[in-house]
């Protein structure tokens, strides 16, 4: 595997202020950690859209320390609308430089995610599997331990990838319940969802219903209640209290999954993370267990 020169990346907050907005980004939610010397590659899928043959970018966050002879877990980010695979490196600096995880980051065309109200009419679905035929070809790879983090419009395309690939260990849902239409059955292969969504979130409606940009989405209780049912898990969650947000855990879920919704009290469509040093601690808590 060729490994590029060490790239030093100054990044910018593409959307720090704490309050709503009406662009449906945004990046992931900002995480105020620097980073110093990063080590990357990137990889390249074509792909035919509207009858132009497009290159699109996936980018790999690699340790400092990188050993091709050992496997990695992979961390697959999907940025929000607008934004930029490269947010993210800042986010997870931290656990690829120790190891914990390689990041994989692919770039949304025309910077969005094709849920069928986008910019993008790309076939988002077929551009991740291609992903995961090219991750399966390096050494580092280890199919068992596949994770989804998505941010927005990201976050409801990881719901999109979720019901409609088998790839993924488990996810996270960063700011986006279910949309009506795009929901998991009984043909959805069991996967653990981390659901994360701001009480205060006016850009995605927390009790549900049309969103500005034209997607009609379930309530948040009721969309980590659809994924409870779909694999078979107890309906009655174990509740518990951090701070003034509420956590619902479903469990006995089908193949030893799980179920976590995390109502951010008072959160937005930032759900607060700017605010919150350990918010991408916990994620990637709950993502490694499975």
């Amino acid at each position: 595997m060729k490994v590029y020169p060490l790239v030093i990346f100054y990044l910018f907050c593409l959307n720090c202020s704490s309050s709503d907005n009406s662009s449906y980004d945004n990046s992931p939610p900002n995480d105020p950690d620097p980073i110093g010397v990063v080590q990357e590659e990137v990889f390249y899928i074509s792909q035919n859209i509207d009858g132009s043959n497009v290159s699109r970018e996936v980018l790999l966050h690699l340790p400092e320390s990188f050993d091709n002879t050992q496997t990695y877990p992979v961390v697959i980010a999907f940025h929000g609308n607008g934004g930029q695979n490269d947010g993210w490196i800042s986010r997870f600096s931290h656990f690829v430089d120790n190891g914990e995880f390689i990041g994989v980051y692919p770039q949304g065309y025309l910077n969005s995610w094709n849920l069928g109200r986008e910019a993008s009419t790309a076939d988002d679905v077929d551009f991740f599997n291609q992903i995961m035929a090219q991750l399966e070809t390096y050494s580092f790879f280890d199919a068992s331990r596949v994770y989804g983090i998505g941010s927005s419009n990201g976050s409801a395309m990881i719901n999109k990838l979720a019901i409609e690939t088998p790839h993924f260990t488990a996810v996270a849902a960063l700011a986006s319940q279910l949309m009506v239409g795009t929901l998991p059955d009984s043909s959805t292969a069991a996967v653990s969802v981390l659901q994360i969504c701001g009480a205060a979130d006016n850009t995605i409606p927390y009790e549900g219903g049309m969103a500005f940009m034209g997607h009609h989405f379930l309530g948040a209780h009721e969309s980590a209640l659809t994924w409870a049912n779909a694999f078979h898990c107890n309906t009655e969650p174990v509740i518990e209290m951090m701070g003034a947000d509420q956590i619902l855990t479903y469990i006995d879920c089908d193949s030893g999954k799980e179920i976590k919704f995390h109502s951010i009290e008072n959160g937005g469509h930032n759900l607060n993370a700017p605010n919150d040093p350990l918010f991408f601690h916990r994620i990637w808590d709950f993502l490694k267990r499975f």
